[in-house]
C-alpha cells in the first residue's frame, strides 16, 4: 500500500516518515562502518603480526566503504559505487524527497 496518498497532508506525513526511516538506516550504516574501522584500528595496535597484516587489508576495504558513503572519490571506485554516491548526494541535497 505504499504510495496510497497522492496529495495533501497525509502524503506529506507519509513522505516525511519515509525520509526519516531512510535517514535512520543511512546513519546506521555509517555508524556500522565507523565501528568496524575502530575495531580494525584496535587490532592493528594490539594484535599479533598476522592479525595486523590482515587488519591492514581489511582497513582498506572499510575505508572504501566509508568513502562511498561520504561521496569521496579516491580513485578506486567501481561502477556501483557511482550509483550509490549519486543517490546519497541527491538525498543530502534534497532531504524532503527520496
Amino acid at each position: 500500500m505504499k504510495g496510497f496518498w497522492t496529495c495533501g497532508p497525509f502524503k506529506e506525513a507519509a513522505d516525511n516518515l519515509a525520509q526519516m526511516v531512510f535517514k535512520a538506516e543511512q546513519n546506521k550504516h555509517l555508524m556500522d562502518v565507523l565501528e568496524q574501522l575502530e575495531k580494525i584500528e584496535k587490532i592493528i595496535k594490539e594484535g599479533t603480526e598476522e592479525e595486523r597484516l590482515l587488519a591492514v587489508l581489511m582497513k582498506l576495504d572499510i575505508e572504501d566503504k566509508l568513502d562511498v558513503l561520504l561521496g569521496i572519490k579516491n580513485g578506486r571506485e567501481k561502477k556501483n559505487d557511482e550509483i550509490s554516491r549519486e543517490a546519497l548526494l541527491k538525498s543530502f541535497s534534497n532531504p524532503t524527497k527520496i
